[in-house]
């Protein structure tokens, strides 16, 4: 079970152990949100609105927390290759669901150095986007609104 792996049929979910058939990428929601919509992104992933979390399944044995491919991502981003995850089944579109990519080609398992890229990508551009516009207290805002 590696890159053949797919998510169990139906509607619910299932919980599951990383790093038996996989381990997982961990980020903010909105980022895998972001990430889906690159054209780099291969692989869905688990994203449950309600705690703004993602959860993207790699390989198993791509988790090492101290491989550069991941430390430069750390604190936004985290790698795990023990504990569980609860895995929504593949036809699940309400709450804990699949973000599939927009050119999704049907694999499940992201690529660790193609995800891992994306997600510096997006690291870059929001810090970019933070330092180049100050903050509304910053440009003489108030709290009356635009205007």
């Amino acid at each position: 079970m590696s890159e053949q792996w797919a998510a169990p049929p139906g509607n619910g979910s299932t919980v599951m152990p990383i790093g038996d058939a996989w381990d997982v990428v961990e980020v903010p929601a909105a980022t895998a949100e972001w990430a889906c919509q690159l054209r780099h992104v291969e692989a869905p992933a688990i994203v449950d609105p309600r705690n703004d979390r993602a959860w993207w399944l790699i390989p198993r044995g791509s988790a090492d927390p101290a491989s550069w491919l991941w430390q430069r991502l750390q604190p936004a981003v985290v790698v795990r290759d023990t504990g569980s995850l609860i895995v929504p089944h593949a036809g699940r579109t309400e709450g804990l669901r699949w973000a599939r990519p927009r050119y999704w080609s049907g694999v499940y398992l992201a690529q660790p150095q193609h995800l891992a890229a994306v997600l510096n990508v997006l690291r870059n551009a929001t810090d970019l986007c933070r330092a180049s516009v100050p903050p509304f207290h910053a440009r003489g805002g108030t709290d009356a609104g635009p205007g």
